[in-house]
């Protein structure tokens, strides 16, 4: 685990790549504010580390432990070198209660963050890998307006799946004209109607494989 150094601002904290600033399971005493760098939140989903989210500067992480007062349900790791702000919990009580500005954002910021959370979570729980990689294709468009869009570079840590499983699966949705994909490795959903069908039936297929 690497180490943290001490700036001179109280309270900030520069963070090297590498540096877990809390895990699954533990008590949480502090949130962070992140200044610079880039976070990864994960969770472990039977025996996988699943990446929940990656933060950026302006984002936050720890908070919903201080709220609760439940173990952490995310390992937070430093995937960049970052600085942070560390937050105590008196700290971070008294400025939710004095200053309703920042606790309507960080309402609306949790919010959002959950939601994608959620969807990563239960994308997770599809058995087939094929059934994964659409659902998050599905919602990569869904997200562009159904215009051209990137291929995730995390896709490897967010799908629990190897690169070139992935690369194999890509494939085989571009031969089935199911997707499209340019020179700039953006994709496009060929035919959504077809997509969203043969979807249906990986879900429908997985359920009831699981059931039996």
């Amino acid at each position: 685990m690497a180490t943290k150094g001490k700036d001179s601002e109280k309270g900030v904290t520069s963070c090297a790549a590498g540096t877990v600033l809390f895990k699954e399971g533990e008590t949480g005493t502090k949130m962070y504010v992140i200044k610079s760098g880039r976070i990864r939140m994960s969770k472990r989903v039977f025996d996988t580390d699943v990446t929940v989210e990656e933060l950026g500067a302006g984002d936050f992480c720890g908070e919903i432990a201080l709220l609760n007062e439940q173990p952490r349900p995310t390992t937070a790791t430093v995937l960049a070198d970052a600085t942070v702000i560390q937050v105590d919990a008196a700290q971070f009580e008294n400025m939710i209660r004095s200053n309703s500005d920042i606790a309507v954002r960080m309402l609306k910021k949790m919010s959002q963050r959950l939601i994608q959370s959620q969807f990563r979570l239960s994308n997770f729980a599809l058995r087939t890998t094929k059934g994964r990689l659409l659902h998050q294709l599905r919602a990569e468009s869904s997200v562009a307006g159904g215009k051209p869009s990137p291929i995730p570079d995390n896709l490897v840590d967010v799908l629990g799946l190897e690169l070139g499983e992935i690369k194999v699966l890509l494939s085989e949705f571009v031969k089935d004209d199911l997707i499209s994909i340019d020179k700039r490795g953006f994709f496009t959903i060929t035919d959504p109607v077809a997509f969203d069908r043969y979807l249906k039936y990986l879900e429908l297929n997985d359920h009831f494989e699981f059931r039996n």
